[in-house]
């Protein structure tokens, strides 16, 4: 009996020493583990970083804390010039160049985010603002160095930076110099099934009017309305339009008369060209054209 429990007794120190040497072990794992795999770096907004490299016009590096951060340009797309198997692109370099030189002049940058804040890439999606308080995004357009180029869900500035780019076509700045170049959209070009909605607008008092004309509500959650010469959307957020119903969207100060329809307004004025064509398009949420206003 005796020599059975020294046995049993040898057997439970070993099982105590094979625990300890374990528990030792992914210890020392685990120490090794966070020495090897830094932890992601937390880049909050209204922080100023310093600029640690350049990649092209629309792409850089920050420093947040001991790492490099890829910091990708919200809202716009400067011409290639290292993008594998496609050429440089008319003015990429100096594009490149002028990102370069405003990021040197000022070494530091504090960013801004929209509801997406990385790109499959993995880069941080920002709007990138220098230490004189001017927006890199918004003098790229500007120069004409950049178009717009919206990616949902981020659309938070859409309209002032298409009212930027809209500018610079109009001024031949850089890129639009040749009159060739057209903006970058979206909207693909397929017509959605016949759904009875109809669409008019006056440029003058700038008010545009949506009539169903089914007896059925339509659910335009997501949908969008676009100014095809200023290049500018509104979007739609959580708005029915009933049977036989009309929904006034205007953006000025011009008083409607709504009579019980639907009122919304354009945050922003004067968007209808009142000198030239301007036609109105009306998308679903699939992105088909539903309506479409020609102004002729």
């Amino acid at each position: 009996m005796k020599k059975l429990l020294l046995r049993a007794g040898g057997l439970t120190s070993m099982k105590r020493v094979l625990w300890l040497f374990f528990l030792t072990l992914s210890i020392a794992l685990t120490g090794c583990s966070s020495v090897t795999i830094p932890a992601a770096p937390n880049v909050k907004p209204d922080t100023w970083y310093p600029v640690s490299g350049y990649v092209d016009g629309d792409t850089f590096k920050i420093k947040a804390g001991e790492q490099d951060v890829t910091i990708r340009l919200l809202y716009v797309d400067t011409p290639e010039t290292k993008k594998p198997n496609t050429p440089v692109e008319p003015y990429g370099p100096e594009a490149s160049a002028f990102t370069e030189e405003l990021l040197k002049q000022s070494e530091e940058v504090k960013l801004t985010f929209d509801k997406e804040l990385k790109d499959s890439y993995d880069r941080t999606l920002a709007v990138v603002e220098l230490k004189d308080g001017r927006i890199l995004n918004e003098l790229l357009l500007q120069e004409g160095l950049a178009k717009v180029l919206i990616i949902e869900p981020n659309v938070k500035m859409e309209n002032v930076y298409k009212q930027l780019e809209q500018k610079a076509k109009q001024d031949g700045a850089g890129l639009w110099s040749s009159g060739h170049e057209t903006s970058q959209t979206e909207m693909p070009e397929r017509k959605a099934l016949q759904i009875g909605i109809e669409m008019e607008v006056n440029k003058v008092k700038e008010v545009v009017t949506i009539t169903n004309t089914t007896y059925e509500s339509i659910d335009m959650d997501d949908w969008k309305l676009v100014s095809v010469r200023g290049n500018q959307t509104y979007t739609f957020d959580s708005v029915e339009l009933p049977g036989q119903g009309k929904l006034y969207i205007t953006s000025s100060q011009a008083e409607v008369t709504a009579n019980g329809a639907l009122h919304l307004e354009w945050e922003i004025d004067n968007v209808w060209n009142n000198q030239e064509s301007d036609p109105a398009e009306l998308y679903n949420e699939k992105s088909e054209l539903v309506a479409l206003w020609e102004d002729k």
